[in-house]
């Protein structure tokens, strides 16, 4: 229930602040009083959009806020909305989002207008509203079809680059057979060979130096014999020295042993060096086709191995496709016929129930019916004649601005009553008369179980009022001011009157004003 409204600085309303009570509440006014701006202002607390031009005169923002009561809960509103077109939202003091702020209360109220009312002859509002009144979801269908068509596009995509993958499939066995019979051990093995090709490269030279060494150490004029008769006389002359020069014809033997063993083995491979310098030349031919290093070469075979076995299992993929959308097609079927047949249940009971309430808002002689006319026969258009021997058309084809706002009302009735606070601003329009009370009466029992604002200029809505507010707007030369004033008694009367003549101070007026609330009073 909203159990109060503040506005401040919205169009001609300076500031108002009401205390709402339950049942039917009516506010009128003259036109362009700022009757209908409450409704914007209920608007905005509900998530709609703003504008710096809803901005009065009295300063650059404009404020709304409300408590609403749900039960033991409480929620406090407010929203600021400044010059530049900004809003500032709170629920229960603490910042949110407007996006939070509808899903707060788009389950404590709802509007409708007349604008809602040419919603009605939209598709998708028509739907919304059959589901909404046969709680029927189509989740599980959405999301059947939605994988389906996923599928489908899989499909499609992977046929369509067929030949483009078996292209490709051939390209990548080739580059891999290359690189299989290149037989390549590691990322260093280009380094190994260039070593050992040098090694090979430089066979003479370690030969001429190996012959060398030896002559020096062990020919004619070699160093050992040499070193080995100064050490004799040493170990007769300078004793001292003996053992030092002893060690010296050791080592120079040593060295000269594995000099001439050195020298053996060093024997020229010519073949040996051909198939190295062979072997460096197919390493180099693959660093060139397929990276800078060894290491990119084997990143990039294992690259491609990855990919050709994604394409091979792309043809696998088709398959599996091809079996899942063959296997979704029953559960899209039943999915299908288990939501036509929740709607077609909800259509036939909501069909029922607006007739019986066309009556009530003096459309005796109209009929409204739902028809499937989509290929799957789920999706609803509202059918409407507002008169006998003429068959009945889509509704936004037929119904006048009176008539459809009246059927309007008899769906919210039936269907959209679903939240504890109900606005209606001006949906009176083109009716009056005896229409105009079947419609207050409808209203009346709407109120016996929700809280129901009416904007109205109906007097005959007005007397129907639990609690009844005027709007009134006082000009001067430089200034607009709107009041808001909760009238009961003898000024109520008056507004009444005036509503009904123009002459609020007229007898004739004031008697059937009060006519007029007594029955709503009796009833």
């Amino acid at each position: 229930m909203l159990d109060s409204l503040v506005v401040e600085n919205l169009g001609v309303i300076s500031y108002a602040e009401l205390e709402l009570e339950r049942g039917l509440v009516v506010i009128t006014g003259e036109t362009g009083a700022g009757k209908t701006l409450l409704t914007t202002a209920l608007g905005l607390l509900l998530g709609a959009r703003g504008s710096p031009e809803l901005i009065g005169p009295n300063g650059d923002v404009t404020r709304v806020a409300a408590q609403l009561t749900d039960g033991d809960r409480e929620l406090l509103l407010r929203r600021d909305i400044s010059a530049t077109g900004r809003s500032r939202v709170r629920i229960d003091r603490e910042v949110v989002t407007l996006a939070e702020l509808g899903e707060a209360t788009a389950h404590e109220v709802e509007i409708f207008g007349q604008h809602l009312a040419a919603t009605l002859t939209q598709p998708a509002a028509q739907l919304r509203i059959l589901d909404r009144y046969g709680a029927c979801d189509d989740n599980k269908l959405r999301t059947l079809r939605s994988r389906a068509a996923q599928l489908t596009a899989q499909l499609t995509e992977l046929r369509a680059r067929g030949s483009e993958r078996l292209r490709r499939i051939e390209f990548i066995d080739f580059e891999l057979e290359l690189l299989e019979d290149a037989k390549l051990v590691d990322a260093d093995e280009d380094h190994r060979v260039e070593d050992e090709i040098a090694r090979l490269a430089s066979t003479r030279d370690r030969q001429a130096l190996l012959t060398s060494l030896h002559d020096v150490l062990v020919g004619e004029t070699g160093l050992l014999d040499e070193i080995a008769r100064l050490s004799a006389e040493a170990r007769v002359l300078m004793t001292e020295f003996a053992p030092r020069l002893d060690n010296l014809v050791e080592e120079i033997e040593d060295l000269a042993h594995e000099s001439r063993d050195l020298l053996e083995a060093e024997v020229e491979d010519p073949a040996a060096l051909a198939q190295l310098e062979e072997r460096l030349g197919v390493l180099v031919s693959l660093k060139r086709r397929f990276g800078g290093t060894l290491a990119h070469v084997l990143d990039t075979k294992d690259a491609l191995a990855q990919e050709r076995s994604q394409l091979e299992g792309s043809a696998q993929s088709e398959s599996a496709i091809v079996a899942e959308l063959a296997a979704l097609e029953p559960k899209i079927q039943a999915a299908l016929e288990e939501l036509r047949a929740a709607r077609h249940r909800a259509a036939i009971k909501l069909t029922t129930a607006v007739r019986s309430l066309l009556v009530e808002v003096a459309l005796v002689n109209a009929t409204f019916d739902i028809k499937f006319e989509d290929v799957d026969a789920i999706l609803p258009t509202f059918y409407f004649s507002a008169n006998p021997g003429i068959s009945p058309m889509p509704l936004g084809r037929v119904a006048s601005g009176g008539e459809l706002s009246r059927v309007m009302l008899a769906i919210a009735r039936v269907a959209g009553a679903s939240t504890p606070t109900l606005i209606f601003d001006e949906i009176d329009a083109g009716i009056g008369g005896a229409t105009g009370l079947r419609v207050a009466e409808v209203l009346k029992a709407m109120a016996g179980e929700h809280q129901v604002l009416v904007v109205t200029h109906l007097a005959q809505i007005a007397a129907a009022a639990n609690q009844h507010i005027v709007v009134t707007k006082s000009a001067t030369s430089n200034t607009v001011a709107t009041r808001l004033e909760v009238v009961d008694g003898a000024a109520r009367v008056q507004e009444i009157a005036r509503m009904l003549s123009g002459h609020p101070e007229s007898p004739q007026a004031q008697d059937h004003a009060r006519d007029l609330i007594a029955r709503f009073l009796h009833d």
